[in-house]
């Protein structure tokens, strides 16, 4: 697949590749996505305990990830765009369980 950034947008992510947030624009790319994933995927942020919880482990994955793709331990596009998708279809799935039950 093939994606054509606006100017803006590569703007953005070459200035945190030059300020050593990511180690590579694909780098930059992958972490927007897959914040862009799970504001698409989540219901309206709450304060409930669960919520809570659910957004601390959130961010620590996420700086955990920062830490490894400093360090270059990263994937291919490839196969991020797989796993995510597979993650996507099971949850598609587990939906469609639960809602065949009520």
């Amino acid at each position: 697949m093939q994606l054509t950034l606006s100017q803006a947008q590569t703007q953005i992510l070459e200035t945190l590749v030059k300020q050593g947030q990511y180690p590579s624009l694909e780098e930059a790319l992958n972490t927007a996505l897959l914040l862009l994933i799970d504001e698409v995927a989540l219901p309206e942020p709450d304060n409930s305990p669960e919520y809570l919880i659910w957004a601390e482990a959130t961010r620590q994955k996420i700086n955990a990830a920062r830490e490894q793709a400093r360090r270059g331990e990263v994937l291919e596009v490839d196969e991020v765009l797989t796993q995510l998708r597979a993650k996507v279809q099971t949850a598609k799935a587990v939906k469609a369980v639960k809602a065949a039950k009520v």
